[in-house]
């Protein structure tokens, strides 16, 4: 190459590097503000009322004001007169390049509550807009400055100047925010340009795109024919099947492309198949004057009604197990992050959920984005509480909506509204921009075709499960405080998975919404019993009914048949996907003695299991466990199976205990190997010693009344006496909103007759000491055996029939002294009757907590400690309370005994709701054949199904468990 020519073209290569951005074909875009919570921009900013009013200031952007100490929080619901109003003025300098004058500059708002007026450069940029969750943008090509300083000025109210704007938007069941609370940018196109494409992708391969194109004004009259190509792509970029394209006058405005793609893969929940499609513009040279991309998948939607009804996705009846979620961070309010909206899909996922609401408004771009990445069914819903947009605002909104969220293969259904904020003569807007024709629903209401019925009562789900309507309620189960989410869903969804109808449903709601006060020294405001509605806390804990839910909609169900062996019995319960797509792996597990310190197990031996040929949705089949010949077992507690899905995701792990478990109930004595002497006796007492170990009975009521070590007392004591809560005369709870007083939970049940003591006599059995006490009335006998080495083993007997929300015995022990708790069972939440699915038998270590379920606690630093310390639970082998007395450990001898630990309290006021409020013994510490059902916010327990109602005692009980005093002894 000549010295010459390698100038001529060094130089070109520096002009194209360097070369106006008029040549780019893709849309430029330059943010104004942050992308999110995580990254702001500080603007200059002042607001007119409330927090730091009247006064000039910086402010993050994107953000809700009130989070930054600005204006006034309130809440949907409340009744003020007048109503507090806010007004934000920012200000935000910018400087273009001189390359962009040749450009189309739009200024674009993904989000701004409520009214917003925008003026650059002095000039407005346009009407004000209103509704702040939708997208709106300006053109301010004309109003710009190239290559110099540019003022952007945005006036906010956050009360609309539109009634049915707050009505539908502000007057909710949630807090309410100001501010441009998600992002602002700069988006620059060529004059002509691609200005929108709606893409309807089907199931079959086939493809229509309706491009509208923004032509420059002198060439909207044009005749002349250009044209739209479009490539299909994959995600890594590469041409899938041909270019296709079509000719059309620019005037038109639009273009509608077709192409035909062979045997395409298809987007699903369980499987998330993307594609995207590229869109070029040319001129009548053929040159591309614009391009974009858009992601989306190939899938067909329909609603059947008949003998055969159901939403069904690809030709596959699917069930859907959503919950519905608002856009919410405890210190930044609905301006969240691509973080988050990832994290929230994840977790989602995790509790095996494939669906979401979108309650009450249509949420951020990424979080639905990440719906289409992770597989999750979307409703994506118009704002609407219980009032709605007059048809002005909401033809404007509806618009607005549609076209930016059309292309997510996500989206099931448009929600028009909720609850009765449905403006009826806005129906038929959601198809003028959706070329897939998207069913659109009333949340709460059976419309056209749908039964969306809101806490249908379980008699109700039966009913309408095998009708001949999709029956999917867009509000399920009501997860306020700890009921609902988790409780009564395993009663509903053993209806629905075999009701021809029932196309699934969604639980109130994915997350509590306790705010941050930057008014109040920046507490953590739950606004009563309004706020925590989560099945996750607001900083995404995970609460009791996360692991309930997450059992009970497993894809897949694994059981172990009762005579063991390696082979399990397995269950798809997918819609898409065969069983064998799945990997399964098992092990063995050895678990911590009490004696240990910690929680877990040992893997002592693992492996692989196989499914049996094909096991495809709906069916039933057998898994194999991949076990070595061996002439031993190595030692083993329990047997775990893990399944994970086809992307590598965990679903779900079972454990089973084996028969080796049965060794944390045998007694280990140690130390002393003497006889234990007689106790002695007073007239009033019954003392009995064994080595430092000193308990004392009552020879009034045969119950153990003090407990001492060394000389060091132990205050579990006046047990085990028997504890029993008939239902009370009316029924707990009057449905929603109905409230009881905290300090008065329940009604007193009716009390059982006396158990009166009829003798306490002791007698030696080998070394150890039995103390026989025996009673008339419902308790029949307590047989104590004081062993040599000081454990305490306690057999007793009682009769009782009838209906009762518990019954069991007990112990007092004082809940300040107890530290933390380490037990053996099924972990890591407490329970209740409706609630027992989502436990794993492991050893937990829990440190005491006075955990109030969507509550606040006191210590701000940990404000959400979860799981709930006090309560029921289940499947206890072994259970120690560390207490400043010293350690006590409890060994239950028998697998259907509940244990009692502490009595969970209640935040003061008058602000949970009855069906909630649940009765617990009064005793702390017991050991229980049966514990209460837990209802909703809407349903009292005993609406909710089976497993709601109280439970039946049928004649004589006896339970065993065995007590232990300090510090074990070895072994």
């Amino acid at each position: 190459m000549s010295r010459t020519l390698f100038r001529f073209v060094l130089a070109l290569c520096l002009l194209l590097a360097h070369a106006p951005v008029a040549f780019a074909v893709e849309t430029q875009t330059v943010y104004l503000s942050g992308h999110g919570k995580d990254d702001p921009v500080q603007w200059d900013f002042f607001c007119n009322n409330g927090q730091n009013a009247d006064k000039w200031s910086t402010i993050a952007v994107p953000s809700n004001w009130e989070l930054h100490g600005y204006g006034v929080y309130t809440y949907g619901r409340d009744n003020l007169r007048p109503w507090p109003k806010v007004q934000g003025q920012y200000k935000r300098t910018f400087t273009l390049p001189v390359d962009w004058s040749s450009l189309k500059v739009n200024l674009v708002f993904e989000g701004v509550m409520t009214d917003a007026q925008a003026r650059v450069n002095g000039q407005s940029a346009g009407p004000m807009h209103q509704g702040g969750y939708y997208q709106f943008k300006y053109d301010i090509t004309k109003l710009l400055k190239f290559g110099q300083e540019n003022l952007l000025e945005v006036t906010v109210d956050d009360e609309s100047a539109n009634a049915s704007v707050n009505g539908a938007e502000r007057r909710g069941d949630y807090w309410n925010y100001g501010g441009i609370f998600r992002p602002v940018y700069l988006a620059a196109t060529p004059m002509d340009s691609i200005d929108r494409v709606a893409i309807n992708a089907k199931a079959d391969g086939s493809l229509t795109a309706d491009v509208a194109v923004d032509a420059a004004a002198q060439d909207q009259n044009g005749t002349t024919a250009w044209s739209c190509e479009g490539q299909i792509l994959d995600m890594e970029d590469k041409p899938v099947g041909a270019s296709f394209a079509q000719t059309f006058p620019l005037s038109d405005g639009k273009v509608q492309l077709t192409a035909k793609l062979d045997r395409p893969r298809l987007w699903t929940a369980e499987t998330p198949n993307l594609y995207q499609a590229e869109f070029r513009l040319k001129d009548q040279t053929g040159a591309v004057i614009h391009s974009i991309r858009k992601t989306f998948g190939f899938r067909t939607i329909e609603i059947r009604s008949g003998d055969a009804p159901g939403v069904f996705v690809n030709g596959q009846h699917i069930m859907l197990k959503g919950s519905d979620r608002h856009s919410f961070w405890p210190d930044s309010g609905r301006c969240l992050s691509d973080q988050v909206n990832h994290d929230d899909v994840a977790l989602m996922k995790e509790m095996n959920m494939n669906a979401v609401r979108m309650s009450h408004y249509p949420p951020d771009q990424s979080f639905l984005d990440e719906c289409d990445r992770q597989g999750v069914y979307v409703l994506d819903e118009l704002a609407g509480w219980h009032a709605k947009y007059d048809d002005t605002i909401g033809h404007t909104l509806v618009e607005a909506m549609v076209k930016r969220d059309v292309n997510h293969p996500c989206i099931l259904f448009w929600d028009n509204g909720n609850e009765g904020g449905w403006n009826v003569n806005l129906d038929d807007d959601f198809a003028k921009w959706d070329p897939q024709g998207r069913k659109v629903i009333h949340p709460q209401q059976t419309f056209r075709g749908t039964d969306n019925t809101h806490y249908p009562q379980y008699n109700a789900v039966v009913t309408k499960s095998n009708g001949t309507v999709p029956f999917f309620p867009t509000e399920m189960l009501h997860a306020n405080y700890d009921g609902g989410g988790g409780a009564g869903l395993d009663d509903y969804w053993n209806v629905m998975v075999k009701g021809r109808a029932s196309s699934g449903g969604f639980i109130w709601a994915f997350l509590d919404e306790d705010v941050v006060r930057t008014d109040e020294n920046r507490i953590i405001d739950s606004r009563g019993n309004e706020a925590p509605d989560g099945i996750v806390g607001p900083y995404r804990e995970k609460e009791a009914s996360f692991y309930s839910i997450r059992q009970v909609w497993s894809p897949i169900v694994v059981t172990r048949p009762a005579e063991g062996g390696d082979t399990l019995n397995l269950e798809n319960r997918y819609n898409c996907t065969d069983a064998n797509q799945c990997t399964f792996t098992w092990e063995w597990r050895l678990f911590k003695n009490p004696g240990d310190a910690g929680a877990g197990y040992v893997v002592q031996l693992k492996g692989n299991a196989a499914v049996e040929g094909s096991i495809p949705p709906g069916a039933s089949g057998k898994l194999q466990l991949q076990m070595p010949d061996m002439t031993k077992t190595p030692a083993h507690d329990a047997l775990a199976i893990t399944a994970n899905d086809p992307a590598g995701r965990e679903i779900l792990t079972w454990v089973w205990s084996d028969s080796q478990i049965d060794r944390y109930r045998t007694i280990v004595d140690g130390g002393n190997s003497a006889q234990v002497a007689p106790a002695a006796e007073t007239p009033d007492v019954l003392t009995a010693n064994a080595g430092d170990l000193s308990l004392t009975f009552s020879k009034t009521t045969g119950l153990l009344t003090a407990v001492s070590r060394a000389g060091k007392s132990f205050s579990l004591i006046n047990g085990p006496r028997l504890v029993v809560a008939l239902p009370t005369p009316v029924p707990r709870g009057r449905g929603r909103g109905a409230a009881a007083p905290a300090t008065a939970p329940v009604a007193p049940p009716t009390p059982l007759a006396e158990s009166t003591l009829t003798s306490l006599t002791q007698k030696a059995d080998g070394n150890d000491l039995v103390i026989s006490a025996a009673f008339a009335g419902p308790m029949s006998s307590i047989i104590y055996r004081l062993h040599t080495g000081g454990w305490l083993s306690i057999d007793y007997a009682y009769n009782l029939t009838g209906p009762h929300e518990y019954f069991g015995v007990g112990f007092d022990y004082p809940q300040a002294n107890v530290k933390s708790m380490r037990f053996l069972g099924d972990g890591p939440a407490p329970v209740y009757k409706n609630r027992l699915t989502g436990g794993m038998l492991d050893v937990w270590d829990r440190t005491y907590n006075a955990t109030i379920t969507g509550f606040p606690t006191a210590d701000q630093t940990k404000p959400f400690d979860y799981p709930e310390f006090k309560g029921y639970y289940a499947g206890i082998r072994w259970i120690q309370l560390q207490t400043s007395e010293g350690l006590i450990t409890a060994l239950v001898n028998q697998d259907d005994l509940f244990v009692q630990v502490l009595k969970p309290e209640y935040p003061g006021g008058n602000i949970i709701p009855a069906a909630l409020v649940m009765p617990f013994p009064a005793t702390n510490f017991s050991f229980l054949h049966a514990i209460p059902a837990i209802g909703t916010k809407a349903n009292r327990a005993t609406t909710t199904g089976p497993q709601g109602q109280p439970a039946v005692a049928n004649g004589d009980y006896r339970g065993s468990f065995s007590l232990f005093f300090g510090d074990l002894p070895r072994p």
